[in-house]
């Protein structure tokens, strides 16, 4: 089994790595994304930096990520495909885990770009999907519900990653899935970007989602 997880860890880490978001900008503008907009290796700087289409073309890949991230541990593990109704065997649980916790590492610190990267919440959300989607759902209750008495998406998305992981471990009674989603969050709130003044990202942030979702993108001429 010890050697079973490392294979799985190195496994993850390298599907995680794979640059969708780089090869998709690179194919559609010619330029590296690092060199664009936030320079974040993500879903939302290739959707303004490029096209939205291009933006939704690297979450579909980002959210395969996470499912494939799932599907290859428990499959190798000979667990079968997951089901939520269904508690997992602990073997199944520890594999599951520790795989995606590695491809969300990779996603971040992509090797072939030198360790750049982008977020890793798509890959995450993909395998949540897949593990847990109830859980996935109340923890976008929580960010809204914070978000709205706060008026800050900073802190939305902080309260919403320290109390899932209690929740993913309550709704599938399992430790070792707590255990996981702690060391997940541990991940996304030590390399979540600090602001003092949170107005800026949502000035900035949440226009621009909606010009992703409803309108054609406006460039800004250099």
């Amino acid at each position: 089994m010890i050697l079973q997880l490392i294979g799985l860890t190195v496994a993850g880490y390298l599907l995680g790595s794979i640059p969708i978001a780089w090869i998709v900008a690179k194919l559609v503008t010619g330029k590296d994304l690092r060199t664009l907009g936030s320079g974040n290796v993500g879903v939302m700087n290739v959707a303004l930096s490029a096209t939205r289409w291009a933006g939704l073309l690297v979450f579909l890949g980002e959210v395969a990520k996470g499912v494939m991230a799932v599907y290859l541990a428990t499959l190798l593990v000979g667990c079968g495909f997951p089901q939520p109704s269904i508690p997992a065997p602990l073997e199944c649980q520890l594999a599951g885990g520790v795989t995606v916790l590695a491809t969300v590492i990779g996603t971040r610190w992509m090797i072939w770009l030198r360790f750049a990267g982008g977020r890793g919440n798509t890959a995450g959300l993909g395998a949540m999907l897949v593990l847990s989607w109830q859980t996935l759902a109340i923890g976008l209750a929580i960010w809204v519900l914070v978000r709205l008495v706060s008026k800050s998406s900073f802190w939305a998305t902080r309260a919403s990653l320290i109390i899932w992981p209690f929740v993913f471990g309550l709704l599938t009674g399992s430790v070792a899935y707590f255990i996981f989603g702690l060391a997940l969050s541990g991940v996304y709130l030590t390399t979540h970007e600090t602001v003092t003044d949170d107005h800026t990202i949502i000035k900035e942030r949440w226009p621009s989602l909606w010009a992703f979702l409803i309108g054609p993108k406006r460039r800004r001429e250099s």
